[in-house]
C-alpha cells in the first residue's frame, strides 16, 4: 500500500480547513485516513501549522511519502521535513545492466508482452495462411476427383457391346 502524507480539505465554502493525514495514495482527497497527524487553518492571521512531527517521521520511516504541497507548507511553518532513515534491511540500489541492441542472434531476449497491433497482424497472417491451405486442399481434392472420373468412364467406353 502506497501511503501518502497530504492535506485533506474540510470546512465549508470559502472557509477552508485542512487536516494533515496519512492516507492510501489511491484514495480521494477526503477519503478515510489511516491517521490524522495535524491541522492547518489558512484563515487564521498567523496561519499556523499544527502537526505531530514525531508521527510524521514514523510514517516516513515506514515508507510514506510527503506530498509536495505539504512539504512546502512544513518548510514555511519552520518544521524540518523528515527523510526516511536507511536501515540495514534497506536494499542497495541495483545497477542497471548495460544492454546491447535487442534481437542479437544466440542471446536469450527478455520476454515482452505483444502489443495489440502485433496480435492483430499475427491473426491476419494466420488467417491468410489457413485460407491458402484450404484452397490448396480443395484444388488437390478436385484434381483427385477429376483423375478418378475419366478412369471410371474409360472402362465403360471400352466394354464390348452385346
Amino acid at each position: 500500500m502506497a501511503v501518502r502524507i497530504r492535506l485533506s480539505r474540510f470546512g465549508r465554502l470559502h472557509r477552508p480547513f485542512f487536516r494533515i493525514v496519512a492516507i492510501d495514495g489511491r484514495c480521494h482527497r477526503e477519503g478515510k485516513a489511516n491517521e490524522i497527524l495535524g491541522s492547518y487553518d489558512p484563515l487564521k492571521p498567523e496561519k499556523t501549522v499544527e502537526v505531530d512531527i514525531a508521527r510524521v517521521e514514523a510514517w516516513v520511516n515506514l515508507g510514506a511519502q510527503i506530498s509536495d504541497g505539504l512539504r512546502a507548507l512544513l518548510k514555511h511553518g519552520g518544521y524540518a521535513v523528515p527523510k526516511a532513515k536507511t536501515t540495514v534491511a534497506a536494499k542497495a540500489p541495483v545497477k542497471a545492466e548495460k544492454k546491447g541492441p535487442a534481437g542479437k542472434k544466440g542471446e536469450k531476449q527478455p520476454w515482452a508482452a505483444p502489443s495489440r497491433r502485433s496480435l492483430q497482424k499475427h491473426a491476419a497472417t494466420q488467417k491468410a495462411a489457413r485460407k491458402v491451405q484450404a484452397e490448396a486442399d480443395k484444388a488437390k481434392a478436385d484434381a483427385a476427383k477429376a483423375a478418378a472420373a475419366p478412369a471410371a468412364e474409360a472402362p465403360a467406353a471400352e466394354a464390348p457391346k452385346a
